[in-house]
């Protein structure tokens, strides 16, 4: 079985569950969230994160689109057809850069969109903002440069 990456939950600390099958990075993803004061967990593919979110549900998702086995799509669909599941944020973050990919992406189920490679000095910033929002607000990703046409795809990137 694949590791996974989990430590204890303090009050308040939002949890977030990372699927990438890049090591690198998951690796990096984990050191900015953590950094911001996210409990993070990792999974190396869409199997290894079901089991994850038995172990603990997460506040959000990050997930990527192309993987071995099962690819982020899919994993997305399954997840939103889950009563326990349906209502966990998913932001896709993929090297797949097309009107076509966000689309599939919220087709899917994803509640936002990121492009790789992502800026590191704003990652963790934009994921807080996001989860801000769903509290206040119908869910969507922070402006982008490129909102023109992400807005025509109905997501925008941080």
């Amino acid at each position: 079985m694949p590791k996974q990456k989990t430590k204890q939950k303090t009050k308040g600390t939002k949890r977030i569950l990372v699927v990438e099958d890049e090591l690198e990075i998951r690796e990096l993803y984990t050191i900015l969230l953590e950094a911001a004061g996210f409990q993070v967990q990792t999974a190396e593919h869409a199997l290894s994160a079901v089991c994850a979110m038995v172990v603990q549900k997460p506040d959000l998702i990050l997930v990527d689109i192309r993987m071995p086995i099962v690819d982020g799509f899919s994993f997305v669909s399954e997840i939103r057809a889950h009563r326990d599941t349906r209502d966990i944020p998913i932001i896709a973050v993929t090297g797949l850069d097309s009107f076509e990919a966000r689309e599939a992406a919220m087709k899917a189920g994803c509640n936002g969109f990121m492009t790789k490679p992502i800026q590191p000095a704003r990652f963790a910033k934009e994921i807080k903002s996001f989860l801000s929002s769903r509290k206040t607000a119908a869910p969507q990703m922070p402006a982008s440069n490129k909102s023109k046409s992400k807005a025509r795809a109905g997501v925008r990137r941080i």
